[in-house]
């Protein structure tokens, strides 16, 4: 006798363009355009991962921030809300420069009721501050420096079921 047993829920979702700061003083809801997987999890309006079943959860963050023509670093911070209610203890802070700087956060989120949903929600010090989506580079020939390379969304988001 053999058995199936179903993969929990997961799923990747990204973003392949720009998402500027529009207004300092607002808080503003960060978009996702591409299912890279799914299994269960769902992306509902662009910005809601809706959870199938009650459970824990593993969220992963990776993004690239920048802000645009700053001579200084700026602040932003990127934090999680769930049903629309901000997450307690969710919000990573960080100081972005004109260079691109790394997000990664992974955070362990409980879901209580089937449907679910959390947001992934951002601010800024000023609306230079932006995920940063990056082209791919088709390298040339002769070669050079930088080689082809596959284009680098502004942010991946990957959750898993885990309990």
């Amino acid at each position: 006798m053999s058995f199936h047993i179903a993969p929990n829920p997961h799923a990747t979702f990204s973003s392949s363009i720009d998402q500027a700061i529009i207004d300092p003083t607002l808080a503003q809801v960060i978009t996702f355009n591409t299912t890279i997987a799914a299994n269960g999890i769902t992306i509902g309006s662009g910005t809601r991962v809706i959870l199938p079943q009650p459970g824990n959860y593993l969220f992963s963050i990776s993004a690239v921030a920048a802000a645009v023509g700053a001579a200084n670093a700026k602040q932003a911070s990127i934090w999680f809300r769930k049903n629309g209610l901000d997450v307690t203890n969710s919000n990573t802070y960080l100081t972005v420069n004109k260079d691109p700087t790394i997000i990664a956060v992974v955070l362990d989120l409980p879901c209580v009721n089937a449907g679910d949903y959390y947001e992934l929600w951002w601010s800024g010090e000023t609306t230079g501050v932006k995920l940063d989506a990056v082209s791919a580079i088709s390298g040339t020939t002769p070669a050079t420096f930088p080689p082809a390379q596959p284009a680098s969304p502004s942010i991946i988001l990957t959750i898993g079921q885990i309990g």
